[in-house]
């Protein structure tokens, strides 16, 4: 499975099983190269703007964030249909640049923004009461990208400070 970002603000999601399959297998290749109708499996139009933001869970729960700075929570529903709450977290103040699941907590996302916080979240409250912590300032400049550290709990954030 992959998420894609457009830029006319759908994000898409592609089984990608033909694909990888096509890659080292001859007659599956043939295949997938006459059929020219690759379509994605999924497409969710509630984001107002594109984005660059995106993150996967390690449950399978995907997270999208957008210029308009909106974050929406996708989850897998059975027999495979995606629910994206329409509701989004409410908390930064411009463009979300990038999201990243907690490694250790299932329900705890971190996202970071051009209004130069980053923000930690808990899905299981309420998307405007999600919001846990917030390090307004963490850089001085826009706020674009964050990693967590996978053994301790901290993460590490670069900006266009050079920070």
């Amino acid at each position: 499975m992959c998420a894609s970002w457009s830029e006319l603000g759908i994000v898409y999601l592609w089984d990608l099983t033909s694909p990888l399959k096509a890659v080292s297998d001859p007659n599956a290749m043939t295949e997938f190269v006459k059929n020219d109708r690759h379509l994605p499996i999924f497409q969710f139009n509630g984001h107002q703007a594109e984005g660059f933001a995106l993150d996967w869970s390690f449950d399978g729960n995907l997270l999208t964030g957008d210029n308009t700075k909106n974050i929406h929570l996708w989850k897998c529903a059975d027999g495979g249909a995606w629910n994206v709450d329409q509701r989004p977290f409410i908390g930064h103040t411009s463009s979300v640049e990038d999201i990243q699941w907690s490694p250790n907590e299932s329900t705890v996302f971190a996202s970071c923004s051009s209004d130069k916080s980053i923000r930690i979240w808990d899905i299981r409250a309420a998307p405007h009461k999600a919001n846990q912590l917030t390090c307004d300032m963490a850089h001085s400049k826009d706020v674009n990208v964050i990693n967590w550290n996978r053994t301790d709990p901290f993460i590490v954030s670069g900006g266009d400070d050079g920070q």
